[in-house]
């Protein structure tokens, strides 16, 4: 069954089928994003002991930021 046809069938369904399918979705989401937030977690543990951000550090992560957004305009 392709992708269209089954939003054209989505109307079709009780509601309660079509929270059952939303739950289900949802799940899997939850399920992919879990990974790469373990992932994120596992890669800050590695980094070493948590040190505060110099102002430096933020003025630099800003200098980034509005340099990136003036390459998209």
């Amino acid at each position: 069954m392709s992708k269209a046809e089954i939003i054209e069938e989505l109307p079709k369904l009780a509601r309660a089928d079509r929270q059952e399918i939303l739950d289900r979705l949802c799940a899997l989401q939850d399920a992919e994003h879990s990974g790469v937030h373990q992932q994120w977690m596992d890669e800050a543990l590695r980094s070493g002991p948590p040190q505060p951000a110099a102002a430096t550090d933020w003025e630099g992560a800003l200098q980034r930021g509005l340099s990136r957004a003036a390459k998209r305009s």
